[in-house]
């Protein structure tokens, strides 16, 4: 990437998906592993995960080139969330779980709980508009419910499902990646003790919503 600049340089503006409740269908389940967070004015490493969801019902025209050959091809709009790895009582990502599911966890499941159960699976969003510190606007996933009845979700997803554990470091799923994703998850305290970094945050033994982690 260039980082010679010019005063014309313009980013382009992309396209956000429509806010408000649509369907979407989990395709990548993403382990960032430790990562450095601001809790209490106080920096620590909490396990994150994130999760990306392809929305059936909202598209986006592009073009593919492939030996030459330009193809006009219209896919699906994708929307993510990155949440701590968690199934604390009161952890974010235990209640999407649960709302989604449209029940509460029995202890059983609580115990161990494989979020790739979940890779396909379709969930009512509701998306929001929000604008970060920055000025940039983005969507963010406010809500995760179950699919009313009579909403039916498509038999396979457009893009292929991606599933990544922070213990398998740089393979396959990891290089397919794009560069951004491979360079958080790169800053996890997992790949920084690997590459013999020293991590400066303490590590926590609770997560964003002062839950103890459980995995």
């Amino acid at each position: 990437m260039s980082l010679t600049l010019s005063e014309s340089a313009k980013a382009t503006e992309r396209q956000l998906p429509e806010a408000g409740s649509t369907m979407g269908v989990l395709v990548g389940l993403v382990d960032l592993g430790c990562q450095e967070t601001n809790w209490d004015n106080e920096k620590k490493f909490s396990p994150k995960v994130r999760l990306t969801f392809e929305l059936p019902d909202q598209v986006i025209d592009g073009e593919v080139t492939e030996n030459g050959k330009t193809t006009k091809v219209t896919k699906p709009m994708m929307v993510s969330l990155e949440l701590t790895r968690s199934l604390g009582e009161r952890a974010t990502l235990r209640k999407h779980l649960e709302s989604w599911r449209g029940a509460a966890f029995t202890s059983k499941e609580l115990a161990s709980f494989s979020l790739k159960n979940l890779l396909g699976k379709a969930a009512l969003l509701t998306l929001m508009h929000k604008t970060s510190v920055a000025g940039r606007q983005y969507c963010a996933v406010n809500a995760i419910s179950k699919l009313p009845k009579g909403m039916t979700a498509p038999k396979e997803s457009v893009n292929s499902h991606m599933f990544y554990e922070i213990e398998s470091m740089e393979n396959d799923v990891f290089e397919s990646m794009p560069e951004w994703l491979q360079d958080k998850v790169r800053a996890s305290k997992e790949f920084l003790m690997k590459s013999g970094k020293p991590a400066a945050a303490k590590s926590s033994d609770t997560d964003g919503d002062d839950n103890q982690v459980p995995f």
